[in-house]
């Protein structure tokens, strides 16, 4: 009796210690982004080669936005997700790679100026540590490329029978034209400690670029807060409505693109989205915006499926991924493109604009 009791001290012992390990591993590397961060450029253009090709780093004045949350290459059409109420954490890295090459043939198909990318993986084991970065900047070796994370974890424990591990994932902004600086914003939402230590750190990033008449223009690529946990979403809104103010203020254009995960002005939720007890889009809070610009969307499409199960007819539809624009950029047309998010669970939307 005595030698089970102290086998089973030794046992709880070793498991305390694990765990005390395991918490302050995380601790020394949890990713703690500056408020603000300019970030460098991760193409293999070179100043002396922009130089030799005569181009300059002006913008034209028609412009084409592609915005798109790929799903990291790990959620097409084959997949639900254990967090919003499936079961499933990745596919096979064979379907991974297949989503990645269809991601980036679309991309070139479209051949847009600006790149809005969301949840791309950099190295991570739910994508086989695909660095699905290099893969953007060797498809599209024109374009000026930036990562700015928000999500960088040593290990994520859950679901705990089969831990998704190591992340390193963020936002992408790429172009064709070189901007004057690239800046990862941090939003000011947070979690709660310890579930900051693995979950998102949201950010906005912005590219300025220089005009022809002299004047600027901020692109930027946002990732909204998706699961709430009290006033982050507001948060996030107020904090970019006041950024936009101060840009509108100085006379700078600004678009802003990305998943929101809150729906558009006039856009009504059935009841199957607004019901979901495991991921719940909210309508964005217009006012918090100053009134400084207007949001373009596409009526016509959805732009999101809930992953409670794989893709099919029961697939619950929304629309999250939209542009604020401001008043003085022309919007010549919005589209959702459909791809029956056989590539990811968000489908792609595409801005043509003039400035």
């Amino acid at each position: 009796m005595r030698r089970a009791m102290h086998i089973a001290l030794y046992v709880l012992g070793a498991l305390v210690a694990v765990f005390l390990i395991f918490l302050l591993t995380a601790v020394i590397t949890d990713y703690r982004p500056a408020e603000r961060e300019v970030l460098q450029d991760r193409s293999s253009i070179s100043t002396a080669n922009l130089s030799a090709a005569g181009l300059n780093n002006t913008l034209p004045d028609s412009l084409s936005i592609l915005c798109w949350n790929i799903g990291y290459g790990g959620l097409g059409d084959d997949m639900d997700f254990f967090y919003d109420g499936g079961t499933q954490v990745r596919t096979s890295r064979e379907r991974t790679q297949a989503n990645i090459d269809g991601i980036i043939a679309e991309i070139r198909r479209h051949s847009p100026d600006i790149i809005l990318l969301q949840e791309v993986d950099e190295c991570s084991r739910r994508t086989y540590r695909i660095n699905e970065v290099e893969m953007l900047r060797e498809a599209f070796p024109d374009y000026h490329i930036f990562l700015g994370y928000n999500y960088r974890s040593f290990f994520v424990p859950i679901p705990l029978k089969a831990p998704m591990g190591r992340v390193a994932s963020g936002v992408v902004l790429m172009s064709r034209v070189a901007p004057e600086e690239v800046v990862r914003w941090q939003y000011p939402s947070r979690f709660p400690w310890p579930v900051s230590m693995f979950n998102l750190k949201r950010c906005l990033l912005t590219a300025t670029f220089r005009l022809a008449d002299g004047s600027s223009l901020v692109i930027g690529n946002t990732h909204n807060t998706a699961y709430d946990t009290g006033g982050m979403r507001t948060a996030e809104t107020r904090w970019l409505g006041e950024l936009t103010a101060r840009l509108a203020s100085e006379g700078t254009h600004f678009i802003i693109g990305g998943d929101w995960n809150q729906f558009p002005p006039d856009y009504t939720p059935s009841a199957a989205e607004t019901d979901d007890p495991h991921f719940t889009t909210v309508a964005l809070d217009t006012a918090l915006l100053q009134g400084t610009g207007r949001i373009a969307w596409d009526p016509s499409a959805r732009t999101l499926r809930h992953l409670n199960v794989p893709y099919g007819p029961e697939s619950v539809l929304t629309v999250t991924d939209y542009f604020y624009i401001s008043p003085d950029v022309r919007t010549d047309c919005v589209r959702t493109i459909d791809l029956s998010y056989r590539y990811s669970d968000h489908q792609p939307v595409l801005l043509r604009c003039r400035l």
